[in-house]
């Protein structure tokens, strides 16, 4: 019996205009391209691409196969222009896949987000805004099951009080919730949210696009509680101008306070650090950032210099305490100060780490698109961890990562002219645990975007 593994794709947008206001300043229009891998490296894909409209319809179907070990690129993707909805991609091997979303067809800038295996009852998302210091979100829940989900979003956050959104999603189909519309939150408001269905055979997957009037940015939500020591794989502030915040979500019903631990990368700036704040229950807080990294007393190391190469802090972070073992769920937002580049990616739970981690698209000079990518040792011991990619010979590779260090890497003229592919990282020796997010820089407006590597 062939193994079938459905990828869920959320809010794939092509050409479809969102009305937003002038205050929101946002792209008018947001075009999707799809990264799909095949993870088997023994065999090739069958895949069948099935579109659906927001009614649950069906747009259209694409079948293809890809390579073993290899991955495709849709754009355009196969529905007609003025789509809006969603995507469910089922296979014979294992698959994983990341969607590109573009504002103004690129003009504006790009995000990325991941496919989900499955869906949940329930979803979290540490970041809420609308109209934050000119900051909005937006959001699609997906029903991942086979009957129609009632969804419940429910608010938590500063300025205005709990307060909740409801709709009714076919099966396969989407629907969006856009906080700049919404009548229950008031204006600037910054918080949290969850999404919960109706029951037990209602199961959903969340994607948010947070935007400003320069910037796109795109993470999944949390179809679990988390974990008590989610793991961040990439943090940087003031190395190449860049600023990290992390906002953390405690999903759990009891306020904890929670240190966060910054390691620098193996041979980047940087010195271990950490700070401490209280979560209260289902809210969130935010770490990192300016107000933390540059306060004179902190080791984290020089936030000046001359040289951008060597000052700063690029490297990993991990939540080493947590008071009342409460779930906890994050976000990374990264921009880079005086550019439009943003990006965001969703932390990782420590239990989800393998021995291996998948990168479906991996670029080195495409139309000037190159990618970067930093895998971390979540293990309690050094690992070795090797990075293969698809089509060629090139290898990227270290030895002896420490636990809590991230080995992280730049295609840039390392493989070869123009190229596009998909990177397998393994990790060997000690007890071989790894997670890693990939970046993407180029292209026109916000040329920053961030996903996370998929554990198989």
């Amino acid at each position: 019996m062939k193994l079938v593994r459905r990828s869920l794709l959320i809010a794939l947008i092509l050409t479809v205009a969102i009305p937003l206001s002038a205050s929101a300043q946002g792209p008018s229009t947001y075009t999707v391209g799809i990264q799909i891998a095949n993870l088997d490296t023994t065999g090739s894909a069958a895949i069948e691409i099935t579109y659906y409209n927001q009614d649950g319809t069906v747009a259209t179907t694409f079948p293809d196969t890809i390579t073993a070990g290899g991955s495709k690129t849709y754009y355009p993707i196969h529905a007609a222009d003025g789509f809006n909805g969603s995507v469910i991609i089922s296979s014979d091997r294992e698959v994983a896949a990341i969607a590109n979303l573009l504002g103004n067809s690129g003009a504006f800038g790009g995000a990325s987000y991941d496919s989900f295996s499955q869906g949940a009852t329930s979803a979290n998302i540490p970041l809420i805004a609308k109209n934050f210091y000119g900051i909005y979100t937006w959001f699609n829940v997906q029903n991942t099951g086979s009957v129609d989900a009632n969804v419940t979003v429910t608010y938590a956050g500063s300025p205005a009080p709990t307060c909740t959104e409801t709709g009714t999603i076919k099966p396969g189909a989407a629907k969006t919730f856009k906080q700049q519309t919404s009548s229950c939150l008031s204006n600037n408001f910054l918080g949290a949210a969850t999404v919960t269905t109706g029951g037990s055979d209602q199961t959903i997957a969340v994607a948010v696009v947070e935007h400003s009037s320069q910037s796109l940015l795109a993470f999944d939500a949390f179809t679990t509680q988390g974990s008590t020591s989610p793991v961040m794989p990439l943090i940087s502030h003031k190395y190449y101008n860049s600023r990290t915040g992390i906002q953390i979500m405690n999903t759990g019903g009891t306020n904890t306070n929670v240190t966060m631990t910054y390691t620098p990368s193996t041979g980047f700036p940087g010195t271990a650090c950490s700070e401490t704040k209280l979560i209260e229950a289902h809210k969130s807080a935010n770490f990192g950032d300016t107000s933390f990294f540059e306060q004179a007393s902190l080791p984290c190391g020089p936030m000046s210099g001359t040289n951008q190469s060597n000052f700063g802090f690029a490297g990993s972070a991990k939540v080493t305490a947590n008071s009342a073992n409460q779930n906890l769920v994050a976000i990374v937002n990264s921009v880079t100060s005086g550019t439009a580049n943003s990006a965001a990616y969703a932390s990782f739970a420590a239990s989800a780490a393998t021995n291996k981690v998948n990168f479906p698209l991996v670029m080195d000079r495409v139309y000037g698109i190159f990618t970067g990518f930093s895998v971390a040792n979540v293990g309690t011991q050094p690992t070795n961890i090797l990075c293969t990619f698809s089509g060629t010979s090139y290898t990227a590779s270290q030895n002896n990562v420490q636990p809590g260090q991230s080995m992280t890497t730049v295609q840039l003229n390392q493989i070869s002219n123009g190229y596009s592919g998909a990177a397998n990282c393994t990790a060997t020796g000690g007890d071989a645990l790894i997670v890693g997010v990939v970046s993407e820089l180029g292209g026109q407006g916000d040329k920053l975007l961030y996903y996370e590597g998929f554990n198989y």
